[in-house]
């Protein structure tokens, strides 16, 4: 077999030889991975009677049997919930090479257990628990594979239910559900709009500055340029577990009202790229990068690249960067009527030699009432919570240094509120510390 290799780089020595290296390398990953990508079709949940799902409250809630006899909640507008809910998708399902069912879950009241979804009446499919069942206050985010036979050509019926467990109440929200439909390569959707032949793939440019930024970029077929409207960078790497899925290293983002929080970012316009910040990430091998392409024409089509693995975070000397967890979080972390919660972070970096620190806290917003400084570290005021709008909140707080010690790091959180009041979501307040080896 010619090597075409030897014949290439025995010709070229010195700079030439590293600008062609970048250049092969930097384009290999779409010839080599192309046929990973995958295309998806987004078929979102709709709330209201003309989508065939009633309601009688803002929220899509799913209750245990229990509710609907108990004296204190029997009443309310959210027991009168069935936890059903249609989704129209007019597929020819045997054009389909899978589908997967997407939510946004808050995680319920401490204690609700058994969290499950029936479709069409055929199989049931746990939602994985994320510590709700243990007592703690949970926000997830769970793809769940589905059988292509579960499915059909029309209305597609998603019965949701829970038990009480130990909760006071069983009972959780399903802000938002998506069921995604993977097209198969020559699926006629695709070749009637003319995207048959499209791939695309995340490459690394070369870095210019010592800064720790990775440079990424999409690859693709420059006579589709017209036809992306956005393009979303997601990372695989340890890092906070924002979205709260008890995993440290993994892909890292979710979504909120449909839209992506908390990935590496965005890109609206040509050449589609951005940096990956990996000033505040430890020191490891072995992380990921892909790409969510979108349509301008078609907004409810997305393409996954392949994942560019592989990559190492960028070389630093003299320092690291570490993540301190709470281990004795509270269960629940919540704080209302005046009844504060707290916890406490250990750091075993001496103080003098920390250079920059992060506090990253994901926070069911339910309302501070009356209290000015609801969520403070170290008696510090810290701005975590936001207006009371019973959303999910993830925040990246700057945090002095000076504040920062080592040992024991004191996290309160309080709130006047009546009713549901703030919650920290697992897996808690994290401290992440960039300091200088000794």
């Amino acid at each position: 077999m010619f090597d075409y290799k030897s014949a290439i780089f025995s010709k070229i020595n010195g700079a030439g030889f590293i600008l062609l290296w970048l250049f092969v390398f930097s384009w290999l990953p779409l010839f080599c991975h192309s046929s990973e990508g995958r295309f998806l079709k987004l078929f979102w949940f709709e709330s209201g009677i003309e989508h065939g799902n009633p309601s009688y409250n803002s929220r899509f809630r799913v209750n245990a049997p229990e509710s609907v006899l108990h004296p204190a909640f029997k009443d309310r507008g959210e027991v009168r919930g069935n936890g059903m809910m249609l989704i129209l998708m007019e597929e020819d399902l045997s054009q389909l090479a899978g589908a997967e069912l997407y939510l946004e879950v808050w995680g319920g009241h401490p204690g609700t257990a058994n969290k499950r979804v029936s479709i069409n009446g055929r199989s049931v499919y746990g939602l994985a628990d994320a510590g709700t069942e243990d007592r703690h206050c949970s926000y997830s985010y769970p793809l769940i594979p589905l059988k292509i036979t579960d499915l059909c050509n029309g209305y597609n019926a998603f019965q949701f239910a829970c038990d009480a467990g130990s909760s006071f109440w069983g009972h959780f929200i399903v802000d938002n559900a998506c069921l995604r439909a993977e097209l198969k390569p020559q699926h006629p959707f695709l070749a009637k709009e003319g995207l048959v032949d499209f791939q695309a793939a995340v490459h690394i440019l070369p870095s210019i500055s010592n800064e720790e930024m990775i440079p990424i970029q999409l690859s693709f077929p420059q006579s589709f340029l017209s036809q992306i409207e956005r393009v979303d960078f997601e990372g695989y790497y340890i890092g906070y577990d924002e979205n709260g899925d008890g995993k440290t290293k993994d892909w890292h983002g979710f979504t909120k009202d449909k839209r992506p929080a908390a990935i590496i970012g965005s890109a609206h316009s040509a050449p589609f790229a951005a940096k990956w910040n990996a000033s505040m990430l430890p020191t490891q091998k072995g992380m990921a990068v892909r790409a969510i392409v979108h349509f301008k024409n078609h907004r409810d089509l997305v393409y996954i690249t392949p994942p560019l693995d592989g990559i190492t975070s960028p070389i630093r000397t003299g320092c690291d960067v570490d993540i301190y967890y709470s281990h004795d979080l509270p269960k629940p972390f919540w704080s209302r009527a005046n009844k504060s919660a707290s916890c406490s972070i250990d750091v075993d970096a001496d103080r003098s030699r920390v250079e920059r620190a992060e506090l990253h806290v994901a926070i069911w917003d339910g309302g501070r009432g009356e209290t000015k400084n609801p969520f403070t570290l170290n008696g510090h005021p810290l701005e975590a919570v936001g207006e009371g709008k019973h959303d999910v909140i993830y925040r990246v707080l700057p945090i002095d240094p000076a504040i920062v010690k080592n040992g024991p790091n004191r996290i309160e959180l309080l709130s006047s509120t009546e009713h549901h009041g703030i919650e920290v979501l697992l897996p808690g307040p994290a401290l992440i510390v960039r300091h200088r080896k000794p």
